[in-house]
């Protein structure tokens, strides 16, 4: 199976995987403090040399805090949610998780001093927009987009090209090959991969 991550996507799930410790917010102009809570919650397990398993745990952890699995699965699965049947999608949403889990968690072993910077929060219908940047020692600036909705991720935008619709296209030509339930399994073969 060939599902692409970009270097792109993959930073924004590593941005999202940085939001998470602190209380949700009631309103919305508290949604920049919860990136700014999470990046530090994130930073802290970093800088502290965590072993594979403790980053593990922290970003399941962080994904279920941070992540409206339901509507994320959903928007990623795009019409075939509407057909998949409950199992399927419980299945789907439980691999998912643990796949993009095992991806990241590999990739914070590179950590090597980014920051994340916090900018304006805007509306966006009912969601919220919060603006930020990572900042990488030797290399430009990467800018995140966060988009949450009733205290909740549902998706990130990393330079202008949004998660959800990038595994979207993924995900769709895998499933035109090999049908979802192919795709559930792939997932779930990446996900006990560790």
């Amino acid at each position: 199976m060939s599902i692409t991550v970009t270097r792109r996507a993959g930073i924004g799930v590593i941005g999202a995987a940085l939001m998470g410790a602190a209380a949700w917010p009631t309103f919305a102009s508290d949604a920049a403090d919860v990136v700014k809570n999470g990046a530090n919650r994130m930073l802290q397990v970093l800088k502290s040399g965590a072993s594979d398993a403790d980053r593990r745990a922290t970003l399941t952890e962080l994904m279920n805090q941070l992540f409206d699995l339901q509507t994320f699965g959903r928007n990623v699965l795009g019409r075939h949610w509407n057909t998949a049947t409950p199992e399927q999608r419980q299945r789907f949403l439980a691999a998912f998780q643990k796949s993009e889990v095992n991806t990241y968690a590999d990739r914070f072993k590179q950590y090597s001093g980014q920051t994340l910077q916090v900018g304006k929060v805007t509306a966006n219908g009912n969601a919220q927009l919060v603006e930020s940047q990572i900042v990488q020692p030797n290399d430009p600036p990467i800018r995140i987009v966060w988009e949450v909705q009733n205290s909740r991720i549902t998706d990130v935008t990393v330079e202008g090209v949004s998660m959800a619709v990038t595994r979207r296209a993924d995900f769709n030509a895998y499933i035109q090959k090999n049908g979802i339930d192919g795709l559930i399994a792939e997932l779930e073969r990446r996900a006990g991969a560790r």
